[in-house]
């Protein structure tokens, strides 16, 4: 059995797997219809559980690192099921408000994730290599399986929608399931030794050096851009008078559009610099600008062909944030001990980036009331940001 879960099919497993590829699609709808819920209540939820998350994924890369990765990655991923389980049944368990019930789970479900998160890149990383795999292998085989999840998750966003309009929670049931499957996969892992006794955390953090910390940042932010832009679309498409149907359409137009991508780019990948990633994310944030032309644009079926363009561009930046971060990330810290640290690190940098994201989104939204310009000014604020980025790496050579 071991022999059969091997490091290439296990993650050949997780990446073609998307995490909520089904739920994500329809998530502020589901906290509208099933848990009732406002979009207030949502950003609260999100924005204070991502806050949370700074408090602990360090500490819990530390223990990841001090003790056994496969079981903090194990424990993390069955607690957050149970979370999602405890969340389905929830309505009729409860009557009344429930914001104080799904902001305790999603609290529970955040730790969670923070202690199973970094352990999985450091694991098949580490299996490949004992395979005698090389990085260049990793890369390939990461980016290829990647490319055949976004098709996956294409065909997932679309159904999404149309099984939300039958029954709201089956989109959260196919998500649990392809969760239990890569379960099932990480019990197959090969358990690490426990770990010789690690640094304090303060000296880790001190030794990193500038360069790796601008990667991490750099790659937080385009995390950032990528999922807190996302969540906009389905609010910004329904303002326009799009049909919701026509957004499962673009969920599916969007993943395939990855799809292409990666297939184009899989074996260039180790070709790409940072400043490649930085330069490509301006342009495309840059061009999200076309939507102020949406007001003159006839008819719901040639405003939605527009928008789709526009917010497929986007996925670019998706591309560089999921599907080329671990690769990354991985080659910058080959000779290090404290790789889950350094991801732990990492998704630190990304929550507190999307947390703030979130709380701006909502104070812009209820200044403007509006979800477009609240998206346009958005993504003007990250053009912003990462135009400060290329300057001051350009300046310091981390580019």
């Amino acid at each position: 059995m071991t022999q059969f879960f091997n490091g290439q099919k296990i993650l050949f497993i997780n990446r073609i797997l998307f995490d909520d590829a089904f739920i994500t699609v329809v998530e502020v709808i589901f906290f509208s219809v099933y848990l009732k819920l406002s979009f207030s209540d949502f950003s609260s939820i999100m924005g204070l559980c991502l806050l949370i998350s700074l408090l602990v994924q360090i500490p819990t890369g530390y223990l990841s690192d001090k003790f056994d990765r496969k079981l903090m990655l194990v424990l993390g991923n069955g607690a957050e099921i149970v979370c999602l389980i405890t969340l389905l049944f929830l309505p009729s368990l409860i009557k009344g408000s429930l914001f104080i019930p799904v902001l305790i789970i999603e609290i529970i479900r955040t730790g969670m994730l923070a202690l199973a998160s970094g352990n999985f890149e450091v694991l098949i990383f580490n299996m490949f290599k004992r395979e005698g795999k090389t990085e260049k292998d990793f890369m390939e085989k990461s980016a290829s399986y990647f490319s055949i999840g976004a098709i996956i998750a294409a065909i997932s966003g679309f159904v999404s929608t149309v099984l939300f309009s039958y029954l709201v929670i089956l989109p959260l049931i196919l998500d649990l399931s392809i969760k239990i499957i890569k379960l099932l996969s990480a019990i197959f892992m090969c358990s690490e030794a426990i770990h010789k006794e690690m640094t304090k955390i303060k000296m880790k953090v001190k030794s990193l050096n500038h360069k790796l910390l601008f990667l991490l940042f750099s790659l937080a932010l385009l995390f950032c851009i990528s999922r807190g832009t996302f969540s906009l679309y389905q609010p910004v498409m329904t303002s326009l008078g799009i049909p919701l149907y026509y957004y499962g359409l673009l969920i599916m137009i969007v993943n395939l559009s990855i799809f292409v991508l990666l297939r184009v780019l899989k074996k260039k990948v180790s070709l790409f610099k940072l400043s490649t990633l930085l330069l490509v994310s301006f342009a495309v944030l840059t061009f999200q600008g076309v939507l102020v032309i949406e007001h003159f644009i006839p008819g719901n079926l040639f405003r939605f062909l527009i928008v789709a363009i526009i917010f497929s561009s986007m996925q670019i930046i998706r591309l560089f944030s999921e599907g080329l971060s671990s690769y990354f990330i991985n080659t910058a810290i080959k000779d290090r001990d404290d790789k889950t640290t350094i991801f732990s690190l990492y998704s630190t940098m990304a929550q507190l980036l999307l947390s703030a994201s979130f709380f701006l989104m909502g104070v812009v939204q209820g200044g403007v009331d509006n979800y477009l310009m609240t998206y346009l000014y958005i993504s003007a604020i990250f053009v912003l940001i990462i135009m400060a980025l290329g300057i001051f790496g350009k300046g310091k050579k981390y580019v």
